[in-house]
């Protein structure tokens, strides 16, 4: 009976806490997979620990008061003399003995036994098949970031495998992916390793089977199995051109079917709603940047004095007996003795509750040594991220270390790369970016162009501008030759100017020239003009591309570079 109360009492607090935890994330809007998956990894270490917190933490009572109904006063007719005992004896007899009643509290604990011996055989099936899995597939003598890559017939979508030491297992036709499918699926996969997800979830399993009964458990376990997989796609993004180019990758791997991978690890398909998960890739506006230091330490701030809540919290129940009236003792005799047979006995005052003690303050965080600048120096190019204050002296590195070297600030050190491997890793990284400076040159070539086209026309223009000043000259000589009256050597000058105006043609005809003229150039113009649209339409598309990609180069760079100083790759300058 112990074991079914101490249960139901674990689930109790349990989903109280994935409530909790779940409520907070709403209510701080954290939208980040990798962040809302720490949370919730946090919740599930907290929810498997209460079996071992709830003894040793001092407790939180909270009273809550019962009334106890006053037991009902049988009383005896007085029996004289030795007719008490006679009476007694045929009472005994007259009473049968009590039918067996069922044992639920038993029946309950088997049936616990069972729900969980059933999940813990399938999870110790799912363990075994990962490890036969791992041992028929073949080595290809490539790695990533120091993860083996083997492969399989027996998969059709990339896998990660092995709880511990986990290695990537591909299907067998992985070499004849593109390279931008590769980058992704590794990339995806590589994140599952860095973040511990087959642990993780081997851990959620393990939740799931001991709190089977909680329809809580079922849920933790899988919004964790979702989040990995959202953080890991983004993690994929990030590598990947765009966001249609991963989704037709995944829709790849989804469409293939053939042997679930459910059980045996981390497969990239694995996805309760390949709908939703499309849809969120390509509504995506944002990528998730990993869980930082400051996001963990208010991870243990707010999730520390909770767990301890839900952990320590005791209900002190204080029984409240009704108000008996009053009456005096009364002299001992038989019969008086006989009528308050069976009457109640006050309980005693329960004992006061002991005081909780304060929860632990969080540790104080470290500082975050994530790379904010940098610079990457080949031949001629430069190209990074910093400002005129952090820029170093690039005259001096290049003294130092060459025409090829990678200079960066981490945390407060500042270091220097120059082993021909990770700048290459770099080179690659940056292939899209030369893409976009590509589109660049080629829309400055078509502006170029349409700016040949826009002279051409100014000239144009000028020439009808200088036929419209002679028209306008021409007519203003007729306009002074009509208003002149009196002065015979004015009218002389002008009627000489009108004659040479005569011979040639006309104002009128004059104007109408003009205007044809600048009717061609009108129309000149307006083509000029449609191919500049042309123009700012390729050049918007090209500057869109340019924000797409400074956003994934600049995550790409700055792995690479703390991937150098893990390898130590990276010298520090002195």
């Amino acid at each position: 009976m112990t074991n079914i109360y101490f249960l139901g009492e674990w689930a109790l607090r349990s989903s109280i806490l994935i409530l909790s935890g779940t409520l907070v994330l709403r209510a701080f809007r954290v939208k980040d997979p990798s962040i809302r998956l720490a949370a919730l990894v946090a919740v599930m270490v907290g929810s498997l620990a209460i079996p071992v917190l709830t003894p040793v933490l001092p407790k939180i009572s909270l009273a809550v008061q019962r009334t106890v109904p006053a037991p009902a006063l049988t009383t005896l007719p007085p029996v004289a003399g030795g007719a008490v005992g006679l009476l007694s004896r045929a009472i005994t007899q007259e009473i049968p003995a009590p039918a067996k009643r069922f044992d639920w509290m038993r029946a309950a604990v088997v049936v616990y036994l069972l729900g969980l011996g059933a999940l813990l055989l399938r999870l110790g099936a799912g363990l075994w098949m990962s490890r036969r899995l791992l041992r028929a597939s073949r080595a290809t003598g490539s790695s990533t970031e120091g993860i083996e890559i083997r492969e399989s017939a027996e998969v059709t979508a990339p896998v990660t495998l092995g709880v511990f030491g986990s290695v990537i297992v591909l299907p067998v036709d992985w070499r004849d992916w593109s390279r931008v499918k590769r980058e992704a699926v590794l990339a995806h996969e590589s994140s599952h390793i860095r973040r511990n997800d087959p642990v993780v979830q081997l851990l959620a399993a393990l939740h799931r089977a001991l709190l089977w009964y909680s329809p809580l458990s079922w849920f933790l376990h899988s919004r964790i199995v979702r989040l990995a997989e959202e953080a890991s796609d983004d993690a994929a993004l990030a590598v990947t051109p765009d966001r249609e180019s991963y989704a037709e990758v995944l829709l790849d791997f989804m469409g293939r079917g053939g042997r679930s991978v459910h059980l045996q690890g981390v497969a990239m398909a694995r996805y309760s709603e390949p709908a939703a998960r499309i849809g969120r890739i390509l509504d995506g506006v944002s990528l998730s940047r990993g869980v930082t230091r400051w996001s963990m330490l208010a991870i243990l701030t707010l999730g520390s004095p909770l767990v301890y809540v839900v952990t320590a919290a005791e209900t002190q129940v204080t029984p409240v007996s009704p108000t008996a009236p009053f009456s005096p003792a009364a002299p001992f005799s038989p019969e008086a003795a006989t009528a308050r047979a069976g009457q109640a006995v006050a309980p005693p005052a329960p004992a006061a509750p002991a005081a909780p003690a304060a929860p632990a303050a969080p540790a104080a965080p470290r500082r975050s040594r994530s790379i904010r600048r940098y610079m990457i120096v080949s031949g001629n190019s430069i190209s990074g991220s910093w400002d005129s204050n952090d820029r170093a002296d690039e005259q001096e590195l290049r003294e130092k270390f060459g025409q090829n070297f990678a200079w960066f600030w981490q945390g407060r050190t500042e270091y220097v790369v120059t082993d021909t491997k990770v700048l290459a890793e770099i080179d690659e990284a940056m292939a899209p970016q030369r893409e976009v400076n590509r589109m660049q040159d080629g829309v400055n070539k078509q502006q170029d162009v349409v700016n040949q086209h826009q002279e051409n026309v100014n000239r144009a223009q000028s020439g009808v501008n200088a036929l419209q000043d002679g028209v306008n000259r021409r007519q203003q000589i007729i306009n002074e030759l009509q208003d002149a009256k009196g002065d015979g050597e004015l009218i002389r000058r002008l009627e000489a100017a009108l004659a040479e105006l005569r011979a040639n043609k006309s104002a009128t005809n004059d104007q109408d020239s003009v205007n044809r003229e600048q009717a061609k150039v009108n129309e000149m113009q307006a083509r000029i003009n449609e191919e500049q649209g042309k123009v700012n339409e390729q050049q918007h598309k090209v500057n869109e591309e340019q924000r797409r990609v400074s956003a994934q180069l600049e995550g790409r760079v700055e792995a690479i570079l703390d991937s150098a100083v893990a390898r130590h790759l990276a010298q520090e300058v002195k």
